[in-house]
């Protein structure tokens, strides 16, 4: 009887990574939680292999670049969830679960794919067709719409975390003393972009604009967009810098700080956060240092304080952005490399029309005849037949000879 429990409780686990993970890309953090935390990263073959029947084991949804729980190397969006700490409310279970059956289920929020008995708690796990970590300002407004809506079912606030690990059905729950297992379980994967339209149709990009302040849910997505931009960027100079932030580091770390506050609305895991981050410098700070250094912007994100909201020519300036790495900005740009890349867009733009059209640019034509130019002279052409045959200038064909060699062409 005991070994048929155990090959029942193997199964329901294997399905369940199947589904979740059989075809990410990303690496998956599997984390245990006894006597402190410790965490490990595999890729989904790798994961099949590893004990899951033991106390406090955990797992990520949504998968990362590299071998780093944090946001900035998030990889795919995988899954949205929300984790019930139904203990908290005074109502069963069974009694949240009818309730949430007749009146919430398709009607103000989807249905999940999992419901999932946690041992004091519930998750509920929404499945998707996997997106980039792009997507994941989207991804953070879908997620506290669902916690707005299930906060009275015990929703915990500091369960938003797109980098949360969640226990895995067949592991033990010591506090409960109870196994982790799936009670109920919905067939369908779940587009991104269709939640939005059926239960956020207000944040839809191309919706006609309105005139007047736009709504509280849109004036939030903007910004909550913005900082996770800000975030990747800050991330983004580092790599350029090679992690040789000695001038910069308490701004660094400061900064990173407060727009992971922002964004994730998780002081804990942003410290957690920005401690991983030091340690990646090559010439780190005490972790005393780091917390003094940066405890400011954690006191600003909880009073709403505005004054850290600081313009881009500011960023550039306290940084020392150099043009070269204000190319590889997502947001931290200057006026100078905004109005760049708006020519280029426009530039680009207007080529795609051309081609429309039928038709070509200079910048094509020029290419074009060069291209002809070349074959010509492979055929053993004289300059003097390849200019009368093309009906070009002598001088033009010259330079564009001329070209073709320093350019390694011919």
């Amino acid at each position: 009887m005991g070994q048929a429990l155990r090959q029942e409780k193997y199964s329901e686990l294997i399905s369940y990574l199947d589904i979740l993970h059989s075809t990410s890309k990303g690496w998956i953090t599997r984390a245990e939680i006894n006597c402190g935390y410790k965490q490990w990263h595999y890729k989904y073959n790798d994961l099949l292999g590893q004990d899951f029947n033991k106390e406090n084991v955990f797992m990520s949804l949504n998968t990362f670049y590299s071998t780093f729980r944090r946001l900035e190397y998030l990889k795919e969006l995988k899954a949205q969830f929300i984790d019930l700490d139904t203990y908290k409310t005074g109502f069963t279970k069974e009694q949240i679960l009818m309730n949430l059956e007749e009146n919430y289920f398709n009607q103000s929020i989807p249905r999940p794919n999992f419901i999932v008995d946690s041992g004091r708690g519930l998750y509920l796990i929404w499945l998707l067709n996997s997106v980039p970590s792009k997507a994941l300002p989207l991804w953070k407004a879908i997620e506290e719409y669902l916690y707005s809506l299930l906060k009275p079912f015990g929703a915990d606030r500091q369960a938003l975390d797109p980098t949360r690990v969640l226990r895995v059905p067949g592991s033990i729950n010591s506090k409960s003393n109870t196994i982790v297992k799936v009670i109920d379980q919905y067939d369908y994967v779940y587009d991104l972009r269709e939640i939005q339209k059926e239960f956020l149709p207000e944040l839809e990009e191309r919706k006609a604009k309105k005139k007047g302040r736009p709504s509280k849910t849109v004036f939030i997505h903007r910004e909550r967009s913005l900082y996770y931009a800000r975030i990747q960027d800050i991330i983004k100079l580092c790599e350029l810098r090679e992690y040789d932030l000695k001038g910069h580091r308490e701004l660094v770390l400061f900064l990173y700080r407060y727009y992971l506050c922002s964004f994730l609305e998780d002081t804990e895991k942003a410290l957690q956060d920005v401690l991983e981050l030091n340690r990646e410098f090559i010439y780190p700070l005490m972790k005393t240092e780091v917390i003094r250094a940066t405890r400011s912007a954690e006191k600003v994100y909880l009073s709403k304080d505005k004054q850290y909201r600081y313009k881009n020519e500011t960023l550039i300036e306290l940084l020392n952005i150099t043009e070269f790495e204000e190319t590889h900005m997502s947001t931290i740009i200057s006026k100078r490399e905004y109005k760049r890349r708006n020519n280029e867009y426009n530039k680009n733009k207007y080529q795609e029309k051309l081609r429309a059209e039928g038709k070509v640019s200079e910048k094509d034509k020029i290419s074009q005849r060069r291209e002809k130019i070349k074959d010509l002279l492979r055929e053993g052409l004289s300059q003097k037949e390849i200019y009368l045959s093309l009906n070009i200038s002598k001088r033009t064909c010259i330079n564009d000879v001329k070209f073709l060699k320093e350019q390694g062409l011919i």
